[in-house]
């Protein structure tokens, strides 16, 4: 299996990298870095989003959060991928699941926005709704938009997979399930196999966890 490259939208921290390591369910060599690598907290506070809905949470050199401007890591992003390609990667996975529209449609880079849309219409039956767990409730109103743009019924429910307990996330899917979804996407890529087995158990319906579906893509598309 040939080495893919991983970007993440936030400057690459040893616990992250550590995640995607451990969960994501491939058997190529991954090579991770961070779009925002390289850039001070005073040039991150420059790009901090306004308003702050539209940001993506990163951390700060004293252990902080600022929320700065998805469309301005976007561009960034965009730029890291330009120099990966230009020595040579072939495969760079973007490693976050909010629509990344510079990236979209880049030879061999993959959105995982895109597979997850894809998946979740191919699987949800006919005038079906998907229910969507979204992991900031500051965002969730920026991040449902690609989902309602479907046409499809979509019911939406925000549970962190750091901060909210398992029990929490159960009792959020189930109401979920309650008020009509026939599927249920985990909206984050540090969702793993606990928060997936768990809501399988208890809702009985289908679960996309994006970072397990990407590592058979790579495996199935690319190895």
């Amino acid at each position: 299996m040939r080495t893919v490259k991983i970007v993440t939208y936030s400057r690459l921290s040893r616990s992250t990298e550590d995640f995607i390591r451990e969960n994501l369910e491939t058997s190529a060599t991954l090579d991770i870095c961070g779009a925002l690598d390289g850039l001070t907290d005073m040039q991150l506070e420059t790009m901090a989003a306004e308003p702050i809905s539209t940001g993506c949470p990163v951390e700060m050199e004293d252990g902080s959060w600022l929320y700065v401007s998805h469309a301005k890591i976007d561009q960034q992003a965009k730029k890291v991928i330009a120099n990966l390609k230009a020595v040579g990667s072939e495969i760079v996975l973007m490693c976050c699941t909010i629509p990344w529209r510079s990236l979209e449609g880049l030879p061999g880079v993959i959105c995982p926005s895109l597979v997850m849309e894809s998946t979740a219409m191919s699987l949800l039956p006919k005038d079906g709704v998907i229910g969507v767990v979204q992991p900031d409730g500051i965002t969730s109103d920026e991040e449902i938009k690609h989902w309602n743009n479907l046409g499809v019924s979509i019911l939406s429910t925000t549970i962190s997979p750091s901060d909210n307990t398992l029990a929490e996330l159960g009792e959020a899917t189930q109401s979920l399930v309650a008020k009509g979804a026939d599927l249920i996407v985990l909206d984050c890529l540090a969702f793993g196999r606990d928060h997936w087995r768990l809501v399988r158990e208890l809702t009985g319906k289908p679960v996309i966890l994006p970072i397990s579906l990407l590592g058979k893509i790579l495996d199935e598309a690319y190895g």
